[in-house]
């Protein structure tokens, strides 16, 4: 130990990191042998990489010993082809020609004669398969014929013409008569006349004749030219009736179901109009309107159930539509004064409107409804209402009837309605019935717990509209009677139902429908097959029946007429369907 305290090593315990540098050199160089050894003897493993024996293919080697270039061939020299302007050449080519004619000949009287069999020998024809014995191909033809003039028609632009009433027993062709012609035929036939027309007696002569209609078309001195202009002018449409529509069928498709009654001779049918494929119709923008019910007749535990559906049906909106909210009870109030677009503020806006809501207060129904009539409505813009309701109004106007009446007829069409309820005191018949009248429909849930859901479906089946205004028409020989006669908008997650009854015998029918996307016309036209429809079930008629009651208890509603009330009960006797609505029925 020296004076600062180190301590120096001797000895043996000088040795020790000399020996330790010793072990650990000779156990490195044994570890290096054995990997070698490892990696020389033994194979690769096939868990990291595959042999190479597997990565190498055996290839024979290629061997270049001599490469010899191919002899030219001589070339066949074609002689000219024998032409008037050089008639050298065919001193060449007629050597060959006499021998080919010689070797021909030859070959041909070497070969034996054989006289073919009589006919009575030879073997009788095969007889045509059984589905091809009755065919006749000139009907194939025509069929190639009908449907190249089809689409050749198809290419055509399409124009929408309005359609006209028939008159029966009227003539094929009528001439033309002016105003004075006309006054001068009245006056002959009262006997007032000039001479110039005898009256004509409807015991003798039902059809006057020629002459005297010649005459009393000639009686306004119209020259042949005027008279021309005239009879071309009849022919004429006026250019407001005709509008260029587009073709849209190629678009959506058409599903037939039938049922064929025993105990009548009647055809139902029902027809379900939907998007083909992935390919759809623009979607159009649209106004919403959101209108709760927050009288005491709601309760506070269902207006929660409403209040929840109003904020999930609020996060369908798009930005390219519209928005608004409307409370009543004894009296209506808006969320926003006009409409707003949908943004993250107007979206927060709203969702603290229905957050205020509370259930207090009367019922006066009818007055919101009035309110929905003076909201702006723009155009190419469909505008839909969807009423959240228990429709039981207490003050006001409270009768069902009287409320459905008036605002069809203030709305004439122009406003969607769409309702909502649920419970077993709504009043379905005022749903209903305010929805169908109304482009629009209703969602009635038995249980209050089920009004979440029931806003959520209508909120996703109305989001894409793509036609709106509807009208549509069959074809002129159809004697068919369907339903509904007002039509709600078409959506492309909500399928367009028509039901329809027609005699039996009929088996086609052509459906035209017509609407509006943005500011263009658009129509669609089917073809329909009755005959090859699937078979729909006694259900199909028991709709045709309720579409047939609604529109009985329109008229009803329209005209008041006792009689109406009959045929409703009548029809639900004849084919066995209990009469709807119960106690809120306008008996």
């Amino acid at each position: 130990m020296t004076s600062l305290g180190m301590h120096v090593p001797m000895g043996r315990e000088a040795r020790q990191p000399w020996v330790r540098a010793a072990l650990f050199a000779a156990a490195l160089a044994l570890s290096a042998l054995l990997h070698g050894a490892l990696l020389v003897g033994l194979p690769p493993l096939p868990a990291w990489r595959p042999p190479e024996a597997a990565l190498r293919r055996p290839v024979r080697p290629l061997v270049l010993a001599e490469v010899r270039a191919a002899p030219d061939l001589p070339g066949f020299a074609q002689p000219e082809k024998f032409r008037p302007e050089n008639p050298e050449a065919f001193a060449d080519v007629e050597p060959l020609q006499k021998n080919l004619l010689e070797d021909l000949r030859a070959e041909a009287e070497a070969l034996e004669f054989v006289p073919p069999a009589p006919a009575e020998a030879a073997a009788p024809l095969p007889a045509p398969p059984a589905d091809l014995a009755g065919m006749d191909f000139r009907q194939d033809i025509l069929e190639i014929e009908n449907q190249v003039v089809a689409a050749e028609l198809a290419a055509l632009p399409r124009r929408l013409s309005p359609a006209l009433d028939r008159v029966a027993g009227a003539p094929d062709v009528t001439l033309p008569a002016t105003a004075d012609a006309i006054a001068a035929a009245a006056a002959a036939a009262d006997g007032r006349g000039d001479g110039s027309l005898r009256p004509l007696s409807v015991l003798s002569q039902a059809v006057p004749s020629a002459k005297d209609m010649i005459a009393a078309a000639n009686q306004g001195e119209l020259s042949a030219a005027d008279r021309l202009r005239e009879q071309g002018a009849m022919l004429d449409e006026a250019p407001a009736d005709v509008t260029d529509v587009q073709p849209i069928e190629q678009l959506l498709a058409v599903e037939v179901s039938t049922y064929r009654a025993a105990d009548e001779e009647a055809l139902y049918f029902e027809l379900a109009i939907a998007r083909a494929g992935v390919e759809a119709l623009p979607v159009i923008p649209k106004d919403v309107l959101l209108v709760q019910d927050c009288s005491e007749s709601i309760t506070r535990t269902k207006l929660d159930y409403f209040k929840n559906g109003l904020i999930d049906y609020l996060r369908t909106l798009t930005t390219v539509d519209r928005v608004n909210l409307m409370r009543y009870s004894d009296s209506p109030t808006l969320c926003f004064p006009d409409w707003q677009p949908v943004t993250a503020d107007s979206l927060e806006q709203a969702a603290d409107f229905v957050d205020d809501m509370r259930a207090r207060g009367q019922t006066d129904l009818f007055a919101p409804l009035q309110q929905v009539l003076k909201l702006p409505r723009a155009a190419g813009r469909p505008m839909v209402v969807v009423l959240l309701t228990d429709g039981r109004p207490t003050m006001g106007t409270v009768d069902s009837s009287d409320i459905i009446a008036r605002f069809s007829k203030l709305n004439a069409g122009e406003v969607s309605v769409f309702t909502v309820g649920a419970g077993d005191r709504v009043n379905t018949f005022l749903l209903d019935l305010l929805g169908h009248n109304n482009r629009g429909g209703s969602w009635i849930m038995p249980l209050r717990e089920q009004i979440p859901d029931a806003v959520k479906r209508a909120a996703r089946e109305l989001s894409r509209p793509v036609l709106a205004n509807l009208e549509y028409r069959f074809s002129g020989d159809s004697a068919a009677e369907v339903y509904p006669g007002t039509l709600t908008h078409l959506f492309l997650d909500r399928p367009l139902r028509l039901v329809g009854r027609c005699p039996l015998g009929q088996q086609t029918a052509v459906l035209q429908i017509i609407g509006e996307s943005g500011a263009q016309k658009r129509d669609m036209v089917f073809a329909l097959d009755l005959s090859e429809a699937e078979d729909g079930g006694e259900g199909l008629r028991r709709e045709w029946v309720a579409q047939k009651i609604y529109k009985l208890i329109n008229d009803h509603l329209a005209s008041g007429r006792a009689g109406t009330i009959q045929q409703i009960r009548d029809l639900s006797i004849r084919h066995n369907v209990p009469l709807p609505y119960g106690a809120d029925f306008p008996l």
